[in-house]
């Protein structure tokens, strides 16, 4: 039994040695870089993401990618570069503050190529060590299968927040969205699940309910959220939305704000208070300053100035015409009171609109997305990301992270060293995360696509991502846990002129 099982091992390790790759002795020099997919050449990454799998797009029949920094290296084989996770987070660990150097050798016809060697650098910045979004057909009206998940970004595993189709009934369907977290933790967060079982999932404090938050004072229940980090509030946009379609236009879809107000809601005094609700403007997309002492969001002139037709009519045939700013308004927590409202940025006087402002935890800057009009840039092919240095003023494009098709639904890390967008880059119709890396001078350095176990994942998945969020711990909460609390009642919230 001995001498078999020694000469079993003796095979295995043979078998082993036979496949381990081998950086080839003699090659061509090639001037290029490999052609390779997700383009991870000349990216900044965090030293805690996981590894960067791709695929190397050069026609050959053997393949070995090496991996270098000082004494540390990774010599893997395969059109599929696919590394080993705990190796790759030493060589990250080792590599802080420099770069690691990727050789790619192909083989064809007995004649080996070694293409020009490429660099990742590996910030000692680290990244927050999860991320949620929502995943949803690319159709404009399809949401029969939609789900919220969680994704570790040290590696790949991903668990299911909430499934529409835990709780459904056909032919009415069910929709879910916006989730958020107050401070990126996960006892402080929500959900709306909307039509059948319709409600708003919150939890506060580890405990869950389900809020109906539509009053006779309100346009809506609430729409896009954001909690305040310091305080025990959340603000919300009330909306009256509609769409529209493009037959020829490179904008396939309008989605539009025909009213839209912003209002606070308690979740102790179970209340909501209008913010602003200008009868001639619309105002959406709130997000508080990391002290919670002032609001910041959206707003436009609504283009009604033809008497004769109905608001949502003018709306559509003037949709160039909606161009949003950004306003802010101080708030006092003595009080509970807000003062006046005080411009931002002012997009409208460029002929641009302006929307999802999202304040930076360390307060310098405010990130958004611009295009030539309206509040929904996620298919708005001119939509870019920017920064804009809230003490100084000037503001400027993401060059670097941007592309020619439409950024949007941006986040900050917590340490605000990194943004989490999503793009449509890659194909034109589904959105994909990307990351970037932002200097200390509010540059940004290339983005990368999210990584996955498989470089052709998103080849085949017919899925798109959108309202990415950073996280420093997982949601806890079971979907089962979710879905009996949809199953029941809603708690109705009250309305009160003041914030309490």
């Amino acid at each position: 039994m001995k001498k078999i099982t020694r000469i079993f091992l003796f095979v295995a390790l043979a078998v082993l040695a036979a496949c381990t790759p081998v950086i080839p002795d003699k090659y061509v020099m090639e001037e290029a870089e490999p052609q390779i997919y997700p383009h991870y050449s000349g990216v900044t990454i965090p030293c805690n993401i996981a590894p960067l799998t791709f695929r190397i797009d050069e026609a050959g029949e053997d393949y070995v990618t090496r991996f270098s920094c000082g004494e540390n290296s990774i010599v893997v084989g395969g059109n599929e570069v696919a590394l080993p996770l705990e190796q790759w987070h030493s060589m990250l660990e080792a590599a802080k503050g420099s770069s690691v150097k990727v050789e790619v050798f192909v083989e064809s016809a007995g004649n080996w190529k070694a293409y020009a060697p490429f660099s990742i650098f590996v910030s000692a910045d680290s990244i927050d060590p999860y991320i949620s979004y929502r995943l949803i057909p690319p159709s404009y009206v399809a949401y029969e299968k939609l789900s919220i998940c969680q994704r570790s970004l040290a590696d790949y595993n991903e668990d299911i927040i909430y499934n529409n189709m835990l709780v459904s009934a056909e032919p009415e369907g069910q929709c879910i969205n916006c989730h958020a977290y107050k401070n990126y933790r996960t006892d402080n967060m929500q959900f709306h699940v909307r039509q059948f079982k319709g409600g708003t999932v919150f939890v506060h404090n580890g405990n869950i309910k389900k809020l109906d938050m539509k009053t006779d004072s309100t346009i809506s229940a609430g729409v896009y959220p954001s909690f305040n980090p310091v305080y025990d509030l959340v603000a919300y946009s009330v909306n009256k939305t509609g769409q529209i379609f493009h037959t020829r236009h490179a904008n396939k879809v309008e989605v539009q704000d025909q009213a839209s107000d912003v209002i606070v809601y308690n979740p102790v005094n179970e209340t909501v208070t209008h913010v602003a609700d200008s009868p001639e403007h619309l105002e959406v997309f709130p997000t508080w300053a990391p002290d919670g002492k002032a609001l910041y969001y959206c707003s436009s002139k609504l283009p009604h100035n033809d008497t004769t037709l109905a608001v949502e009519a003018e709306m559509i045939m003037r949709y160039k015409e909606v161009k949003y700013d950004v306003y802010k308004r101080e708030w006092n927590p003595e009080t509970g009171e807000f003062g006046a409202v005080d411009t931002v940025f002012m997009a409208s006087s460029m002929g641009k609109s302006v929307t999802f402002p999202r304040i930076s935890p360390c307060g310098k800057y405010m990130l958004f997305a611009m295009a030539e009009y309206g509040c929904f840039h996620i298919w708005h092919k001119d939509a870019d990301l920017y920064l804009m240095n809230l003490e100084t003023k000037e503001y400027w494009p993401l060059e670097k992270a941007n592309s020619p098709f439409p950024e949007s639904y941006h986040a900050w890390s917590s340490n605000s060293k990194w943004i989490l967008f999503a793009s449509r880059r890659d194909d034109t119709n589904y959105s994909r995360l990307y990351i970037a890396h932002i200097n200390p001078d509010g540059t940004a350095d290339k983005a990368f696509l999210l990584p996955q176990e498989s470089a052709g994942f998103y080849d085949y998945f017919d899925r798109s991502y959108n309202v990415p969020e950073f996280m420093v711990e997982p949601v806890e909460i079971t979907p089962q846990e979710f879905a009996e609390v949809v199953k029941g009642d809603s708690i109705k919230v009250k309305y009160s002129p003041n914030v309490k």
